[in-house]
């Protein structure tokens, strides 16, 4: 049988995971963030583009589910 006190080791080290998992994703967010508002596009801004790209994608999405 297990040591009790094993299993309050383990959900400490869990929950220091999670909390390097937030970072983490706090970290690459930001980065893709300031990568759209700050790069210079051709034509548009890149964050222009990628809303008109997300809202082709949906409403192509949205046709193809309501085909029987």
């Amino acid at each position: 049988m297990q040591h009790p006190g094993r299993f309050r080791l383990s959900a400490t080290r869990l929950q220091r995971q999670r909390g390097q998992a937030y970072a983490e994703y706090l970290v690459v967010t930001t980065a893709l963030i300031g990568i759209l508002l700050l790069a210079a596009g051709d034509d548009i801004a890149p964050l222009v583009a990628l809303t008109s790209g997300l809202k082709s994608f949906f409403s192509a999405y949205s046709f193809t589910l309501s085909l029987p």
